[in-house]
C-alpha cells in the first residue's frame, strides 16, 4: 500500500476522526505505560529504569550528604581559624603592650644610665682637673725650685695642660703656671743647655 491510498481511505475516514484518534492515542499511551508501571510495581516487579533512577536518586542524596557535611567541616574550620586569628591577634596586641612597656622600661633605664653616666663624668672631671691641677703645681714648684726645666719635664707639662683645659680647668694654666715655666732654662740631663725657643 503507498501513500497515497492510504490518504485516499484516510480521506473517506474523516479528517476529524484521524485528529482525534491521534490525540486520544497521545493521551491513552502516557496513562497505559503508567498504570502498567503501577501494576508492575504492585506485583513487586521493578523496571531497570526505574532501579536506575532511584540508583541515580541515592547517588545525588549521598552526594548532597557528603556536600553538607563537607560544607559544614568547612564551615567549623573556618570558625576554628578565625577564632585563632582573633586569638593570634590578641595576642600580638598583648605581646606589643609588653614589649611597649619593656622599651619604655628600657628608654627609662638608658636615662637613668645617661644621667648616672654623665653625672660621673662631672665627679670624674672635677676629680681629674683637682688631680691635674696639683700636679701642674708641683711640677711648677719642683721647676722654680730647680731653677730650669728638662725637655722631658716640658712635654709631660705642656700635655698636661692640654688635658687639664680639655677637662674644663681654669686659666691658672696659661695665667701664671706655663708662663713661669716657659721662662725658665731648659737643661738636658746631660747638662747641655737648650733655648726655650728651640723646645
Amino acid at each position: 500500500m503507498n501513500i497515497l491510498e492510504l490518504i485516499e481511505k484516510l480521506d473517506g475516514i474523516g479528517w476529524i476522526d484521524v485528529v482525534l484518534a491521534f490525540v486520544l492515542i497521545v493521551v491513552l499511551i502516557p496513562t497505559a505505560i503508567e498504570s502498567w508501571n503501577r501494576f508492575i510495581s504492585k506485583l513487586g516487579y521493578e523496571p531497570k529504569k526505574s532501579l536506575r533512577e532511584k540508583e541515580i536518586d541515592a547517588a545525588f542524596i549521598k552526594l548532597e550528604n557528603a556536600l553538607k557535611n563537607n560544607q559544614e567541616a568547612l564551615y567549623d574550620r573556618q570558625e576554628r581559624y578565625h577564632q585563632q586569628s582573633i586569638d593570634i591577634r590578641d595576642q600580638l596586641k598583648k605581646d606589643q603592650s609588653r614589649l611597649a612597656e619593656s622599651q619604655e622600661k628600657l628608654n627609662s633605664d638608658i636615662r637613668s644610665l645617661t644621667e648616672m653616666f654623665e653625672n660621673y663624668m662631672k665627679i670624674d672631671n672635677k676629680r681629674t682637673i683637682a688631680t691635674l691641677r696639683s700636679s701642674l703645681w708641683r711640677m711648677h714648684r719642683e721647676f722654680i725650685d730647680h731653677g730650669y726645666v728638662t725637655p722631658d719635664g716640658l712635654k709631660t707639662f705642656k700635655e698636661m695642660g692640654e688635658v687639664y683645659e680639655e677637662a674644663g680647668g681654669d686659666d691658672i694654666y696659661h695665667e701664671k703656671l706655663m708662663p713661669e715655666v716657659m721662662a725658665l732654662e731648659i737643661r738636658y740631663s746631660d747638662g747641655g743647655e737648650c733655648n726655650i725657643k728651640d723646645a
